[in-house]
């Protein structure tokens, strides 16, 4: 038999966790941030971009003359990364001619590179502010990984967020990108943390937020133009907000995209991308005619498609989507009484739906399925699954009604 006195404290401390759950949630998550950052930026995962996005920074934030920046950025890279790891990022595959020619480098990083102006633009104040260029190539990622872990958390507004999404999150942020994107030096942990911010103040009816911020967000990464898209045409059929606001955003929009593609940087048409990744890879991309037609593109296409089965991340994704819309829609195909809908229920529906749409086009688009450019989508589908889940499964076992029961109708 427990003594009363062990059992008092036992309710002590129960009664303490419940009243201070949320504090303590956001310790445990704080906790789980600080070593999944340390693990991102232990191990980072090095690729030849960290040369093009460290030169673009460094000529943005003026610290070397424009004649002396090939040398400086691969003199900086290898000073900061084992000797190993830079044989192989100036290594063959016509990376060395980048090494050794300083104009097939500089077309190459025009070529590929010089959109994403908000993360060259954070990059070039941290080297100003003197912190060690690679160092803070990885930094920024990890940090903007970090931001969207909390995300994701309160990505659902909501009083007290069930345990069990703080127990499956850290499964999440492996699982679906995170810590992917999180070891890159690339703008794609911040894209990643852009678009869950987006869809957060959506949750929070923030909508006059998202109508300004949609046409910076092509600033992050141009391609997501497409997600704006989405939400441009949801706020018109759904009327959250004046349709004048919402086509003045759009057309914001398309005009910041099309300024910084085809004014401010001449970014090269999406044959000459699609031939790049796809076909050969010149050392003079300026000079050099991509010739894409239907049929290459229908092949490029097939094998999007076949490396589908070396990714089951996307499969899961598919079934989480397939799942989280017949949650969301289920009443308008079996409901006996068409009833009006919460708008976070429709918010929620929307975030599922655009997130699927989104990869569908994207893959269309540039058939690759490459779990970077996924990441917030992934983990938001991921979460607000979870979630659903965990709401139902409570209302049905822990209802005041006796009879409720999870298996009973």
């Amino acid at each position: 038999m427990i003594p009363i006195e062990a059992r008092t404290l036992a309710t002590d401390i129960a009664t303490y966790v419940t009243s201070r759950r949320t504090l303590l949630a956001f310790v445990i998550l704080g906790c789980f941030s600080l070593v999944f950052g340390a693990l991102a930026l232990a191990f980072p995962h090095y690729e030849w971009d960290l040369f093009a996005y460290l030169a673009n920074a460094t000529h943005m934030a003026g610290l070397t003359p424009p004649d002396g920046l090939h040398a400086h950025v691969y003199e900086v890279v290898r000073e900061s990364v084992p000797v190993s790891v830079y044989e192989w990022l100036v290594g063959p595959d016509k990376r060395d001619v980048l090494l050794q020619d300083p104009e097939a480098f500089r077309q190459t990083v025009a070529f590929f590179y010089d959109t994403r102006v908000i993360y060259t633009a954070i990059l070039a104040a941290a080297l100003k502010l003197g912190i060690d260029p690679v160092f803070a190539s990885y930094l920024i990622p990890a940090l903007c990984a970090v931001a969207s872990i909390f995300l994701l958390f309160r990505l659902i507004p909501d009083v007290t967020p069930p345990w069990s999404l703080l127990v499956a999150l850290p499964f999440i942020c492996f699982a679906c990108g995170l810590m992917n994107v999180a070891r890159l030096a690339t703008p794609d942990s911040l894209a990643t943390l852009t678009t869950i911010a987006l869809y957060a103040l959506l949750l929070r009816g923030q909508v006059s937020a998202l109508l300004v911020l949609l046409p910076l967000s092509v600033l992050v990464r141009s391609d997501l133009l497409v997600l704006a898209g989405f939400f441009h045409l949801y706020f018109l059929v759904t009327q959250r907000a004046s349709r004048s606001y919402v086509v003045i955003s759009g057309i914001t929009t398309v005009a910041c995209y099309l300024i910084l593609t085809k004014v401010i940087f001449e970014a090269d048409a999406w044959s000459s991308l699609i031939g790049y990744n796809f076909g050969d890879k010149p050392t003079h991309p300026d000079t050099y005619v991509f010739d894409i037609s239907f049929g290459s593109y229908l092949s490029y296409l097939n094998e999007g498609l076949l490396s589908l089965s070396y990714n089951p991340m996307f499969f899961v994704f598919c079934m989480m989507c397939v799942m989280g819309i017949s949650f969301y829609s289920s009443r308008f195909v079996f409901g006996k009484v068409q009833t009006s809908i919460t708008q976070r229920h429709a918010d929620l529906l929307f975030l599922l739906v655009s997130s699927a749409g989104y990869v569908a086009l994207h893959f269309l688009l540039f058939p690759v399925i490459w779990i970077r450019f996924f990441a917030a989508q992934y983990s938001m589908v991921a979460v607000v699954v979870i979630w659903t889940a965990m709401m139902i499964m409570a209302e049905r076992n822990y209802s005041d009604r006796e009879d409720m029961d999870l298996f009973t109708k």
